[in-house]
């Protein structure tokens, strides 16, 4: 029953009201027992449920799914604030065992002696050092130690603390172990906070004799990593940067397509013919802000081993002063900002894909505000993402970035804005949404896999839409309803495909584009699958399916093979390329792919309505669609009026594309349909139909 409240968000008013009626007439019967036993979240949520209190469920679900368990809970009563009031009997607010629960993360490097780097707390409260302890023990074969444990103050590991509520500065401590890691160590953590002990274990493997020490040296463009002769690699998202052999530089500033940007935030695993293990292992002796080293546009940090991470990794973040970084200092640089917001600004924020994107249909968008004398502040997760000229970059969680969206008249964007956003009266909202449905989306997904705080934030969202784009008459009619808008919906085609429609068969954008891969006349296809929602990978993530074999459609036919990834699969998607493959997946820009592709491959994906425009062939790709029709549905039959053949096998696609289309596929029909106003003018249509006409442009 707990489990059936917590997705309650997702029962329309009949349903809300049977469960109501369940809960109402079961939780008299429950015992103050029965009611401890759950946790606090669970226990509240049924609580309310009972006394048909839906905004509580819903912010408690919402709550779950954005923050996790982090709540507050105050020391010496150990009474749990969940951060917003509730009305529940004070009895259920008094944590629990199993409330309070050890966090506990590691770092380790260095071997006869090594050293372990940590973090420990119980979530929710605050660690004190004062009366507060942490305590190691590591055992081997050979027996147990009990090594000295240094505590020390790190921000930088509170910020990644994920807590919400409570500061976690103190938590930080640092061990020498007088052991070596011929064999496995288990490491038990025992943090005592307020009373309460939890203790952790945690097996530290051995380090293979062959190890051999990467030593991380700054430069001044970058880092320089170096392993006595060992070939290094650095997973990384774009082949240009991080592959080579040792010494190996990474360039703070690199060359990703053609573009000079930033290394993209996030951690890099380390790797080589033998095992790795960090040059200065003593370096875990100091906080993690004192081991980075600092450019102007981010932070490079070297990483020992920890669970489920290589045992040498690269952690790139953005620039954001650890002053503002983290849950905790976020919610009170928001609280700070809300209470002196000014009136409104005539500037814009744009945000495309979550701030890490520059493209879609909010560039040209953008572009034409400036036109228009407003100025703009262009989101981004970090200086990876090159915004296009004419805008201010600001990156996201930045304090620039609370005070630029607090104050701007206008918003654009392609998809949601972060969930804690408070759209303010005379906020000027167009949502782009970032493409023509084929597949169900939103709320005409049965059985939707979508977490309350999304559902939450998109509801959210609609509410706060002037207009909605919408490139046809068709998706017109699919999205207001998918996504619960009630905003008016723009139908003067995709301003994303402007320049698709204005570059033609020889223009400057296709010309451009396929220079920077170094291709000539050859065939391109392009490969442009979309994700699965049930697929996974072996660490959790979605996982990229591909039903292409790239590499024997090259070996067959010659082309050159560009394989883009969905950018929801990216991360899961392994090594793409081969000789004539191509991992495009990081490029900026899939309008410039589609200008350089003289065919397309793809599956369920809306770039089948953008590619439209250009009416050069397209091929579907589709051996499960049975499987995702009853997965996540389809709003047209595939088979009706296809832009191309409908294939399922890489076999089916290479005679396709060495012998021609026989389907009978009518792609000027298809055009009409889906695309009749992508005529390279829809930009400025969509801006008159928003703003209104400008005089003199």
């Amino acid at each position: 029953m707990a489990k059936r409240v917590r997705t309650a968000f997702r029962l329309d008013e009949p349903g809300w009201r049977a469960l109501v009626a369940e809960v109402a007439a079961a939780a008299p019967v429950w015992s103050r027992e029965d009611w401890l036993n759950l946790p606090v979240r669970d226990r509240v949520a049924l609580y309310s449920a009972s006394i048909d209190h839906r905004d509580v469920v819903d912010m408690l679900a919402e709550s779950r799914t954005v923050h996790g368990p982090s709540f507050l809970v105050e020391r010496g009563t150990h009474r749990i604030r969940l951060g917003e009031p509730v009305d529940a009997p004070d009895w259920m607010f008094v944590a629990q065992e199993h409330d309070l629960v050890a966090r506990v993360a590691v770092e380790v490097a260095g071997s006869s002696p090594a050293y372990v780097a940590g973090t420990s707390f119980i979530s929710g409260i605050t660690f004190d050092p004062t009366a507060d302890t942490v305590a190691v023990e590591a055992t081997t074969s050979r027996g147990t130690v009990v090594p000295e444990v240094t505590m020390r103050p790190d921000a930088v590991a509170d910020a990644e603390s994920g807590e919400r509520w409570a500061d976690q500065t103190e938590a930080s401590w640092w061990v020498r172990l007088d052991l070596d890691r011929s064999e496995p160590i288990t490491l038990a953590v025992t943090v005592t906070v307020d009373g309460v002990v939890r203790r952790t274990e945690i097996t530290i493997p051995a380090l293979d004799e062959r190890v051999r020490s990467v030593d991380v040296l700054a430069t001044d463009a970058g880092v320089r990593l170096t392993a006595d002769g060992v070939d290094l690699r650095v997973a990384a998202l774009t082949q240009e940067w991080g592959s080579g052999t040792s010494p190996l530089s990474l360039d703070a500033v690199a060359q990703r397509f053609g573009t000079v940007a930033t290394i993209p935030s996030g951690r890099y695993a380390v790797t080589g013919d033998v095992p790795l293990d960090l040059d200065d292992p003593e370096a875990l002796c100091r906080s993690l802000a004192d081991r980075a080293i600092d450019f102007v546009d981010l932070f490079v940090t070297a990483r020992g081993w920890s669970p489920g991470e290589a045992d040498v990794s690269l952690v790139v973040r953005n620039p954001i002063p650890v002053a503002d970084r983290g849950r905790r200092r976020q919610r009170l640089l928001l609280d700070e900002i809300r209470e002196h917001a000014g009136p409104l600004r005539e500037r814009a924020v744009v945000m495309c894909f979550s701030g890490t994107g520059a493209g879609d249909s909010v560039a040209p968008i953008a572009r034409g505000l400036v036109e228009r004398g407003i100025p703009v502040d262009w989101i981004v997760t970090d200086h990876s993402v090159a915004v296009p000229e004419g805008v201010r970059p600001v990156l996201l969680h930045s304090r620039e970035w609370h005070e630029a969206f607090t104050h701007a008249r206008y918003l654009v964007n392609n998809a949601e804005f972060p969930h804690y956003v408070r759209f303010r009266e005379g906020q000027r909202y167009l949502q782009t949404w970032h493409g023509t449905p084929l597949k169900r989306i939103g709320h005409d997904i049965e059985n939707s896999r979508l977490t309350a705080g999304y559902t939450a934030a998109m509801e959210r969202e609609a509410k706060a839409w002037e207009a909605l784009l919408a490139q046809n008459a068709y998706a017109a009619g699919v999205l207001p309803r998918a996504l619960a808008s009630g905003a008016r919906t723009i139908v003067e085609g995709y301003p994303r495909n402007d320049a698709l429609a204005l570059d033609g068969d020889d223009g400057p954008v296709r010309r451009r584009t396929r220079e920077a891969f170094g291709l000539g006349d050859e065939l391109v296809v392009l490969y442009a699958p979309t994700w699965r929602d049930s697929a996974r990978d072996a660490r959790g993530r979605r996982a990229f399916v591909s039903h292409l074999d790239a590499a024997r459609v090259h070996e067959r036919t010659g082309a050159t093979v560009l394989v883009r990834s969905h950018s929801n699969a990216a991360a899961g998607r392994g090594l793409l390329a081969s000789p004539g493959v191509v991992d495009v997946t990081a490029h900026p820009d899939i309008t410039a792919l589609l200008a350089a592709a003289d065919v397309l491959v793809t599956d369920y994906s809306s770039v089948m309505f953008d590619f439209a425009v250009t009416e050069r062939p397209q091929i579907l790709l589709v051996p499960d669609a049975a499987e995702y029709r009853d997965e996540r549905g389809f709003y047209l039959d595939l088979h009706e009026m296809p832009p191309g053949p409908v294939v399922t096998s890489t076999d089916e696609a290479i005679d396709v594309l060495m012998n021609g289309d026989t389907s009978g596929a009518d792609r000027t029909a298809f055009r009409q349909r889906f695309a009749p106003l992508d005529d390279g003018g829809a930009t400025d249509r969509v801006l008159d139909a928003w703003l209104g006409p400008v005089s003199g442009l």
